[in-house]
């Protein structure tokens, strides 16, 4: 049972959401691994010189699928112990995971703790707080899960700059991998971040309730409408009301269940390239490690506000019109990204449209399946959604370290993928939504 406050009500929702904002500062660091990439992969190679970064990026890429492993055990332990005590565990497991990288020196080693054992611990933790805010304000799903998911994009901007001061304060130029005194410093980087991330998070979680019986019963007789269902491209006569408790196996039975996976698979995929090899391929053009360092954080600052701005976006147009804004203006970003290297501005702005733009799935997806399959069971439902991300990240490893297509190749895939997903929210038709399980 989660401690009762005596906060004010409704506001505590707020509380909540925020919270949730400081705990993904640091749930997404996962998004630090364009600026450590470098930094890793000069250590690795002490152990292993024929290591490079298409060896290395596997423990990026594992971590979604880690995350969609944790994300309904995450699910399971909140139903019985709570918002609160699953975020705590979920926090643990994933710092944890990153303090005791400080002693792994092979990558299948490195893989198990930055990346499964991390991202286990973000899953188990991640829908936690957007869960428990969507129960204190049910009809702004959309800004809940936008705020709480701005954190998981920004905290990135601020720990890049953090591994970068620690690993290479004086910005030696990697050529293109480092020398002994920039890696020497990644344990003492892993143990760092590790110890605030546990603090910040832990923090954060505790901040965590639901609403009383009390509270819920006066939550639900304020909200006469249910301003969650979506505002349909088409006819609004034909678009239902959700209900509130379909389960995972009702999502395996419907249809749109899979639809969404696949949407999440495309939708993802150029923002994953970008983020795990952006400083890797500006570096090939010549840019320095300061300025990428630098479009790192910016970007994932543009990660953050597209997260808020899209999960406003859907409460205000609905969820439809939003995705294919997103998802086919991402499709024409991407199609020009390799060719942006010619100057520094102009690869900045590339970089930081294509986060913006992946960022907000991160508020859509959730808010699409808690409409769509109800809030009771969300996070295990988005758990199976949320497998389409980890999906796509195999994918694309297995692409990047194919013979048979160059990274120019991999890169108008994904604009071509980015722009099926917009295709695919014209197949979540009102005549398909007639029925949800």
């Amino acid at each position: 049972m989660e401690a009762k406050s005596n906060s004010s009500f409704p506001n505590y929702g707020w509380v909540v959401s925020f919270a949730g904002f400081f705990m993904h500062l640091c749930l997404g660091t996962m998004y630090c691994w364009g600026t450590f990439t470098p930094y890793i992969t000069s250590y690795l190679r002490k152990y292993d010189s024929s290591l490079g970064y298409s060896d290395t990026i596997i423990c990026f890429l594992i971590s979604p699928l880690a995350q969609a492993i944790g994300m309904p055990i995450g699910g399971l332990i909140e139903r019985r112990l709570g918002p609160r005590i699953t975020s705590l565990i979920g926090s643990l497991i994933m710092s944890f995971g990153v303090f005791i990288s400080a002693y792994m020196t092979t990558v299948s080693s490195l893989m198990f703790t930055y990346g499964i054992l991390y991202g286990i611990g973000m899953g188990i933790a991640y829908m936690c707080p957007i869960k428990c805010g969507m129960r204190w304000m049910p009809d702004r799903k959309g800004v809940v899960s936008g705020i709480v998911v701005t954190g998981f994009g920004l905290g990135g901007a601020a720990f890049n700059i953090i591994g970068a001061w620690i690993c290479n304060p004086n910005n030696v130029q990697g050529t293109p991998f480092y020398g002994n005194d920039v890696a020497r410093n990644v344990p003492k980087m892993f143990m760092v971040l590790g110890t605030i991330y546990a603090i910040c998070t832990c923090i954060g979680a505790l901040l965590l309730r639901d609403p009383t019986s009390e509270e819920a019963r006066a939550l639900a007789a304020s909200n006469g409408h249910t301003a969650d269902e979506e505002k349909p491209i088409l006819q609004p006569s034909d678009h239902p009301k959700a209900t509130d408790g379909v389960d995972l196996l009702g999502l395996l039975r419907d249809p749109r269940g899979y639809l969404l996976w696949a949407m999440m698979m495309c939708s993802t995929s150029s923002g994953v390239l970008v983020v795990g090899t952006y400083k890797s391929f500006g570096a090939s053009a010549g840019m320095s490690d300061a300025l990428l360092t630098m479009i790192g954080s910016l970007s994932l600052c543009f990660n953050g506000a597209g997260r808020l701005a899209y999960g406003a976006l859907m409460d205000s147009i609905g969820y439809s019109k939003a995705m294919m804004i997103c998802f086919f203006s991402q499709a024409v970003i991407a199609s020009f990204f390799v060719s942006t290297t010619f100057d520094g501005l102009v690869y900045t702005a590339c970089v930081c449209a294509m986060i913006a733009n992946y960022g907000a799935n991160f508020p859509m997806f959730p808010t699409v399946t808690a409409t769509l399959f109800g809030t009771d069971f969300v996070a295990q439902n988005y758990g199976f959604v949320f497998l389409g991300f980890a999906a796509g990240s195999l994918l694309l490893k297995a692409c990047l370290s194919s013979t048979l297509m160059s990274y120019s190749m991999v890169v108008y895939v994904t604009a071509v993928a980015s722009a099926v997903a917009g295709f695919g929210v014209l197949a979540l038709t009102p005549a398909q939504q007639k029925k949800i399980a």
